[in-house]
């Protein structure tokens, strides 16, 4: 790593599926969309800084249920590409499939890491999990969202679920 050294944890990938029904179709991608020159994926880092109205909120919660929503909307995201005749790629919908969603801690800020965030970021290796098995364009998932915390974030969020716990707690004894 260039600059700042920092480690992560991973949780285990977890589907996120729409969180309402959706059409059971198959739908036909563009002939621009089945060329072999486009079958690729490609990793994109966003970085936000830490929004008072998040206080007391756990953000990995509201990020998985607004993805839930907007996929019943947007389902095809939550399907799997697959192959049709001459090699035309197609979305297979399926409400049973999903997104991939993981949660990441670090222990480091977005400001100790400064202006390296920006491209060509040295930290993209180190930042996103490759997850087995999601490498691939067929039958793998079309979207894998990574959420990340650094070490101030992770603080106030432990200490909010502290304090949530504890006023469940003294609601049951009374």
């Amino acid at each position: 790593m260039a600059g700042t050294s920092f480690s992560l944890a991973h949780s285990e990938p977890r589907l996120v599926a729409p969180a309402g029904p959706t059409p059971q179709e198959v739908k036909k991608l563009s002939d621009i969309d089945s060329q072999e020159g486009l079958r690729f994926q490609f990793p994109l880092v966003m970085f936000y800084q830490n929004s008072p109205i998040m206080e007391g909120k756990d953000p990995a919660v509201i990020i998985k249920h607004g993805l839930a929503e907007a996929l019943v909307h947007y389902y095809p995201l939550a399907g799997r590409l697959i192959e049709g005749p001459n090699r035309k790629l197609m979305v297979d919908c399926s409400g049973e499939l999903g997104i991939l969603f993981i949660e990441a801690d670090a222990d480091v800020s977005l400001q100790q890491l400064g202006n390296a965030i920006l491209p060509p970021c040295p930290y993209m290796k180190d930042l996103l999990l490759e997850v087995p098995g999601s490498e691939g364009i067929l039958g793998c998932p079309l979207l894998l969202v990574q959420q990340l915390l650094g070490v101030f974030q992770r603080k106030i969020i432990d200490l909010w679920r502290r304090r949530r716990r504890h006023h469940t707690e003294e609601k049951r004894n009374n």
